[in-house]
This record gives structure tokens, sequence and C-alpha cells, in this order.
């Protein structure tokens, strides 16, 4: 007895077990045909879907051979004997008699010829603003697209609309959920049935018309649908919409394109299942589909009017066998849903991030331009979540591009999120009507306003009608989707993202200012001076943006920009609410937080304007600034503020990413700008030999009045050193990164000793003693501290210190070696070089292991040296109490010390009440003793107390940074700034 295939696949395939279904998809993936299969689909198919795969994919015949190849191959050779057996029914065949053969060949070769012309047609893509004639391969162009099986319920729909950045991709590709193009008209899973009526829907500029192109491409290239249809046609409804109520047949309407003289329509309505009409843009059309019931049409050889073709065709009443796939924006679905009979939803929600990269590479042609320009908006939050959007994707691709023919930074054509905003309106909104603007716009920027301080992101028909508006009236702007409920359908509008409901909000309230007496209609929406409070307040999320744009809207461009296209005038009202409130948040800035500007929102909002004049106004006060960016958009925003804030004395930047060079310069002009910088801290994790030549310039400008600079992360060439070391107003000098040689050149200590070299404070941390060679051509008659941080202490840094420190003109008072992994090998030396420095006072050894050699060797060095220590450091040493024993000797053999931290450590309290005995019993000058360790007993406190009252020195419990601050304070400022580019809130954290 005959069987249909797919059945029989479905049961062969249920045969198998998890074990061997899995080597069964192993094998397919591992065939040459079985690669056009997308991985994805393979690896996550149960039977059903596995079968229904193969047949759609290869056809039945096809499917079942390769099934029984496969089974075979997979070791089931009882399963393939079965199968080989099987008599299977397929598609009715054309007889094989001469005369029906000659037929089936000569339909085959129209079917060719066809193919071949909409391979013609639709392979080439014309670009938005392209000149006439300049065309774009479509595949090297096209890039795939989400789609989304079924709806969005109205919680899913609310929370896409919240989120933004990674959160909203990871949100919009939820597994189990997705289909592709090639399951378009797959069975239904709860019927089996297999949807004849495919409904592709989606916003504005989200790529329903490229969609569909890419189905008749593929198609007519042979790699989709091949045994499933054998003609497909495209019917664009902007072409259909010119005929109107002409009377045309059916036949004529789709033989347009036929590339021969007359269409073979006979052949082709012979098997109307094999036929799929593509109909773009149906919510396009400006004829009704809708009223015709009675008079519709039958016969596709009969002429009647294009509307009554139209709509007998999504009835199914014309070739009712015939599958349809119809592209239309979600607001015409009320319209167009009680025609069309059991049809399948997918709605298209644009690019992955995946396929975002994969657009800008296609767009510019070049993998590493459009890497370059994908990483510049995957920083912005906002946009790269516009991005999922494919026509806002080509509006920035667009910009970068001009940018970077100009041969400028590409940077700046992202400049701020308000004018890509207003660029993606502009090139998308392009009214008919007149009177559009006004009547239109209006209601639905109230509307936008509204919902914003509801918390409202979807709308009904009733906040519509409430706002003047109808659905008509905002079909340009919004979507519309179908909620299914057991009542029926429920209209629901949307912003196609929260932000560009905010967009919208904040064009309310330019219009809204506009002219006097215009408050009646919309008393019920609070002010501009209410939204400012609200983003000063906690839970500001809703209305962040809203002010944002608000700002956005004071650059002049921007608002030339909004009164040409959407009429309406930025109100000095506004400018003038926005600077009190901005300098409202700096004054609360300078309360809270000692003068420091670093809150992300607000130098976002400052940098929309690119107003210099109105930035330093703000910031006319602030005296210090601190920024962490994590994203470049942060930096391009933080580095404008800081560019144009004149009174900061204090300035600290750090990146978490790598920058270009024109953000560097932005920062680095401030130190000869700003006759008020005192201190610049400046980090990365990449940074560029050619903006280190920038900054030693700009330092050595005669404005410059800099006299404390820290950098971090970095790479910094040895003549680099030199014009650091010589920059005339340079006090202190951090380096933490890499130093290295340029040219095998070497410095000249003569060229150095001429400099007149300032520096009072040198720190160098992280590197290898290789780079602690900058000592050998260092002038330390003004060296006031060397520290000498995570730095790899071997014989040639033991020389080069013993060089420093024997200089007749050397006054080095303090010197810092912390955690340099000391080597017992050269211990005794390092320890010998500095107890015979006449000028050191101040030695910091901290986190440095010393073990029983290292104690040793310290202890040693009492026979020959005589140490003049004031101050002596070994916090987070791991020094036990039998370890600590060892060295009170040397401790109490120093008669200079008045301050000893030794902070961190494990002797605990037998340690404390041993230290003390033993410098109780000494004659020494101890006035500090600090003992903190994190398991101290309040007991043990309570005798350090008691003992406090008795003894002459000072016994205090302060962890390393509190320490450094209260009682170390030579280089206090200097070991918090190292924690801060380290990430540690605390010395004891590195243990």
């Amino acid at each position: 007895m005959a069987k249909d295939i797919l059945w029989a696949l479905v049961r062969y395939l249920e045969h198998l077990t998890p074990e061997e279904l899995k080597k069964f998809k192993l094998y397919l993936k591992d065939e040459p045909s079985g690669r056009c299969i997308p991985r994805g689909r393979v690896e996550g198919a149960d039977r059903t879907e596995l079968a229904e795969l193969l047949v759609n994919t290869f056809g039945k015949r096809k499917a079942w051979n390769l099934t029984k190849k496969l089974l075979k191959k997979t070791g089931l050779r009882g399963l393939w004997e079965r199968a080989r057996k099987e008599i299977l029914l397929e598609e009715p065949r054309l007889k094989t008699n001469p005369r029906n053969k000659k037929k089936h060949q000569e339909g085959k070769d129209e079917r060719n010829k066809y193919r071949e012309r909409m391979k013609e047609k639709f392979q080439l893509m014309r670009e938005r603003n392209s000149r006439p004639g300049e065309h774009e391969l479509f595949h090297h162009r096209f890039t795939q697209l989400l789609l989304l099986r079924g709806y969005r319920y109205k919680e899913q729909k609310h929370h896409e609309l919240l989120v933004y950045g990674w959160e909203h991709t990871e949100f919009m590709q939820e597994r189990g959920q997705l289909i592709e193009m090639v399951a378009l008209f797959d069975p239904f899973k709860e019927t089996g049935v297999q949807p004849r009526t495919v409904v592709l829907q989606g916003a504005a500029g989200i790529g329903k018309t490229t969609l569909a192109s890419k189905v008749m491409l593929d198609w007519a290239e042979g790699n989709l649908f091949q045994e499933r249809f054998d003609y497909v046609f495209y019917l664009t409804c902007r072409e259909l919409n010119p005929l109107g109520e002409r009377e045309i047949s059916f036949a004529d309407l789709i033989a347009n394109d036929w590339p021969g003289p007359k269409a073979p329509m006979a052949e082709i309505m012979s098997q109307p299942e094999r036929l799929l009409f593509i109909i773009d843009g149906l919510d396009e059309l400006k004829f009704p589909c809708n009223e015709h019931r009675y008079d519709l049409c039958k016969d596709w050889k009969q002429k009647e009017p294009v509307s009554i073709l139209l709509s007998s065709l999504l009835r199914k009443t014309l070739l009712p066998e015939a599958c349809l796939l119809l592209t239309t924006r979600l607001t015409a679905l009320g319209k167009f849903c009680p025609l069309l009979e059991s049809p399948r939803h997918v709605e298209i929600l644009g690019f992955s991030v995946q396929q975002r990269k994969e657009y800008f590479c296609k767009f510019f042609r070049d993998k590493d331009l459009g890497k370059k320009a994908f990483h510049l908006v995957k920083g912005n939050d906002t946009l790269f979540t516009m991005c999922s959007v494919p026509l806002m994707n080509w509006v920035v691709c667009t910009c970068l591009k001009q940018q970077m023919e100009k041969g400028q930074d590409p940077v700046q054509a992202l400049k701020t999120t308000t004018a890509l905003y207003m660029c993606y309106l502009s090139n998308l909104i392009i009214p008919d009507d007149k009177n559009f603007i006004p009547q239109h716009l209006r209601g639905l920027c109230r509307l936008a306003a509204e919902g914003i301080w509801d918390r409202k992101l979807l709308f009904e028909e009733e906040d519509l009608r409430r706002n003047t508006l109808e659905a008509a009236d905002v079909s340009a702007f919004l979507d519309m989707n179908l909620f299914q409920k057991d009542s029926g359908c429920e209209n629901c509008y949307s912003f196609i993202h929260l932000s560009f409901q905010e967009f919208f909000a904040a064009i309310f309230y330019v219009m809204n200012t506009e002219k006097e007496g215009m408050k009646s209609s919309d008393a019920s929406i609070p002010g501009v001076r209410e939204l400012l409070e609200e983003c000063s307040g906690l839970n500001s999320s809703f209305v962040v943006l809203v002010v944002r744009f608000l700002f956005g809207f004071l650059n002049v461009e921007t608002a030339k920009e909004l009164e040409r296209k959407f009429r309406c005038r930025m109100s000095l009202k506004i400018k003038s609410q926005l600077l009190q409130w901005a300098q409202g948040e700096t004054e609360r800035n300078i309360q809270y937080h000692q003068s420091m500007l670093y809150f992300r929102e607000f130098y976002s909002h400052l940098y929309e304007t690119q107003d210099s004049e109105f930035v330093t106004q703000v910031l006319d006060n602030i005296q210090e600034i601190k920024v962490q960016v994590y994203h470049q958009y942060d930096a391009l925003n933080a580095a404008f503020c800081i560019k144009h804030c004149y009174k900061a004395r204090k300035i600290s930047f750090y990146s978490n990413f790598g920058l270009p060079a024109g953000i560097w310069q932005e920062l680095f002009s401030i130190v000869n700008k700003n006759p008020d910088l005192k201190e610049l801290m400046l980090g990365s994790f990449e940074f560029d030999d050619s903006c280190m030549e920038n900054l030693c310039k700009e330092l050595n400008n005669p404005n410059c009045k800099l006299e404390k600079l820290t950098l971090a992360d970095f790479k910094v060439t040895y003549s680099s050193c030199q014009h650091l070391f010589s920059a005339p107003s340079l006090k202190s000098l951090h380096l933490k990164g890499e130093i290295v040689k340029n040219d095998d050149m070497k410095l000249p200590r003569e060229t150095l000793r001429k400099t007149n070299c300032q520096l009072e404070i040198l720190r160098i941390t992280h590197f290898s003693s290789f780079t602690v060679n900058v000592l050998d051509f260092f002038s330390a008659e003004n060296l006031k501290s060397l520290h000498l941080f995570s730095t790899y202490i071997q014989e040639d840094v033991v020389e080069l210190l013993k060089n420093v420190l024997a200089k007749q003109d050397c006054q080095l008072p303090t010197i810092s070696l912390v955690n340099c992994l000391l080597q017992p090998t050269f211990c005794y030396k390092l320890f010998s070089v500095l107890g015979s420095s006449k000028s050191l006072k101040n030695l910091d050894l901290s986190l440095n292991f010393f073990g029983k050699e290292e104690i040793k060797c310290l202890c040693k060095t009492m026979e020959n040296q005589v140490w003049k220590l004031e101050t002596l450091r070994m916090s987070g040493c791991k020094l036990t109490v039998d370890r600590l024993q060892n060295l009170l000797p040397f401790f109490c053999s120093i008669k200079n010390l008045k301050k000893l931290d030794l902070s961190d450590n494990c002797f605990g309290e037998n340690g404390v009440h041993l230290l003390c005995e033993a410098l109780e019993k000494q004659d020494c000058n101890l006035q500090i003793l600090n003992v903190w360790e994190w398991n101290l007993s309040q007991t043990i406190k309570k005798t350090l107390n008691s003992l406090n009252s008795r003894k002459s020195f000072h016994i205090t419990w302060k962890d390393y940074h509190t320490a450094t601050k209260e009682f170390f304070d030579w280089d206090a400022e200097d070991t918090l700034a190292l924690a801060h580019f380290n990430g540690w809130m605390t010395l004891d954290k590195l243990l």
C-alpha cells in the first residue's frame, strides 16, 4: 500500500533512539547537500520538525532518498532495508508519453526564462540616496532578519519597549519563537495544516520589502521553495495604485514581467497549488479591498477592476489553492485581517547583534572599516538599540561613510543622539498633506508626553481619540499589534521603541511653549520645570532621554532642522530653564560629591547641545572632574565637557577600552587652556604612541601649569620620557604601563641634565626591571619621592638605585617598593643600599613577602649600616608571630623611627602584645604604631586602648589607605590615586 512520503519520514525517524537521532543529524550536517540547511535548525529539531525540514528543503523524493542513505550510514540496516522496499506517493507528474514529455520540457523552458528575468530584476538593489544608474548587488548588501512566529503578547511588547542595548537584543532573540524563511509555509505545529497565506508584518523601515525581494530572488536563483512553487509572482501595491479601477484580467496583471511576447497562462494556472503570489505593501493601497464581498472574481481570465481582483485573491475566491506572501505595516492589519483565511503571522523584529555587525561590514565593503563603525555605535545603548531597525542602520552607516569620505573622524558623524533621531525621522516621515504636521504631529506628541508621565507604552484607540487622532493619522509613526483574545481582536498601538516616544514627548514641550496661551488643552501634563525636577529624582529613567532630547534641541543645526521639518521653534524660555536646572545639578554635585562631576547622564545631556558657551556656563563652579567610561560614546560626551570646563583644578579620566586619537587630543588640549588645572589623571587599556607625542607637546607649552600627571595603562618611549621629565611645570609624575625603546635610542644623560627637570615625585608602576633603566637617565637633584610599585626588582635595579642614592646632589627622602617581588638573592644588597642612604627618611616595603631569608638579610644590615628612617611601612608582608619576633631587634635599632605600619599581617593578638612589650622596654622615639588586622577582637581593642594611655607612642588600627591618609601623609594622594586606577577599594583586597 502506497504511503505519503512526509508521514513515512516521520514514522521512520520515530524509530530512532535519542543517540541514533543525534548521529543521524551529524551525518546530515556532513552531507554536501545537507550544508544548505541552517545548522541551528537541525540541532533543535524534533523528529517531526526534522522530517518537515528535509521535505521543504529538498522536496519529497530527494528527502526520502537522502533519509535512506543516512539510515544506512548510521548503521540502522534493518530500517534501511524496510525503507528501501516502501512504495511511496509523490506529487502528480505528467505522463511520460512523447507528447506530454515535450509539453513538460516546453513548460520547463518557459519557467527558466521567467526565472532568469526575475534574477535580472531583483539581483540589483538601489540605495535611497544613490545617483541615477548606481546600484548594488542584492546579495552583497542583504543581511538576514529576525522573524518572530505569531504575535508578541502585551507583556512581551511592553518589556521590549523598555529595554536598551544588549538586554534588548537578548529579549528579541528568545528561543523557540523565531522562524526562518525556508519554514514560512511549513505546517502549523498545532494542527499539522499548511498555511496558504503568510503575512510578514513590521514597523516602517524594518525590512519588509527587502525580505519579500529576497524571497523572490532566492526562488529565481533556485535556492528557495524549489519543490514547492513552480512560479512566484511579485506584485507591489505602489505599482497597483495607479491602476485604480481600471479593468484588467488577473492573467494580464501578473504577465507584466513576462520575458516573452506571451505568457503560457494555461500551463501556469494548470497547477495553482504550485503558485506563490508576493503582494508587497498592503498598507500602501489607496483603494479599498475590504468592501467587495458579493462581486468577487473566480476566473483568472475575466476582466475586473484591480481592487476586485486583489480582494478576490486575498479572500481565496480567485485561485484558492495558491499561496500568498503579504507584507504590511502593523497598522494595516486591522483592515486586512478579516479578508484572510487562516493566515500565518510572522513579525519582522529587525537585526540581531551579529546581523547588525554584518550589515555594517557589507555596507562599507571593508570588514575592518565596518567593524570600526559598528564599534562606534555599539557604545551608545540608544543608537545600538535603534540599529535593530535596518533603516536606522542605513542612516547611521550613511552618516559615517560621508564623514570618512571627507577624511574626517567618523566619530563626529555620530555627534549627538538627537541629531541622528532627527535624521532618521526626516528620512522616514514625508507627509503629503501640508496640514499633516501641525495637526497630527501635535496630537502624537501630546500622546507621547501623556504616556511618559503615566508610564504608559501601549495605547488604545481611546487614547488616540482623546488626542484628536485616528489610526490613519499616525500610520507613518506607529506600530499597531493585534493581540489575540477569546472575545476577538484588540487594537493596540505603540511607538517603535520607547526612545521614539521620548523623542516626540520632547517635541511636545517645544511645541507647547511656542506661543502664548496654549496651556488650556495641555494643562493636564506637567511642564518643563516638573520634567526637570523628575529627572533629578531617583526614579528618573522614564524622563532622562526626554530631557536629553530637549538639550539636543538647543543645538543650532538641530534646532533649524526641528523648525524646518516639524515646524516648531525652540523657545528662549526652555533654554533658560535648562540652563538653570543644569547649574542647579552642578551645585548639587559640589555639595554632595566634593566639587566632583561624574554623573554620566549629566554630561551626556550637556554634550547633546554641542554648545561650548552653554557648557562652560554650566560647569563654571566645578573644581574636580572624575570620569570612568565604559563606552566610546560616553568618552566622547565626557571629553567634550572636560574640554569646556575651564575652572577644574583636578581631572581624572579613565577608559576601559581604546579611544581614537581625536578624543585624547580633546583631553590633552585642556592642559594649556585651563590655567587652574593642577592635577591630571588619564588611563586606558590602549594608548597610542602618537597620542603620547601630542601630550608631550601640550605639557611643554608655556601656558601649561599642570603640576601632577598620572598616566595609567599606556605605552611610552624613552624619548617621550625625556619630554615628560622635563615638562616645565610638572612636579609629580606617575607612569603605569610600558616603557619601550624607540629605534634603539637611549636617553642622553647630558640632555636630561640640561632640561632643568622640576620633578619631585616619580612613580613607576607595573614595569619590568628593564624599564626601570629610566632611572639611569634621571637627574635626582629635585627628587623627593621615588615609588616603584609592582616592579620586578633584580640586580640591575638594585645597581640603579645605588647610583641614584650615591649621587652627591641626591636629597631623596622617600622610597616606596610596594609589591616588588623581592628576591632573596638580592635582598641583602638592596637593604644595604637603602640603609646606607644619608637622605632616606621614609621607606614603604608593603606587600612584599618576608620569610626567614628576607628577614635575616634585613637584620644583617644592622652590622654595617645605621638606618636613619623616620617612617617604615611593612603592611601586608605576611608576618607571623615568629617572623615578627625576629624583626623586633631591627625595629628597635632604628633610633629615629617615629611611624611604623605593620597592618594587615598574620601575627594576631599575640603578636600585638609581643610588639608592644618589646617597644616599651626599648628606648625609642616611636610616635605612631598601626597594627590593623581583619580579626582584631573587641578584647584586644580594649587592651590597645589601655596601652595607649600608658605608652609614649600612639597605637592605632587602621586599614592601609585610611592610615595613609591620617598618619602617613607623605604619599596619601598618590596611594589613593593608585588604588583608583587598579580598581581597588582597599589594599587588603590584594592579599
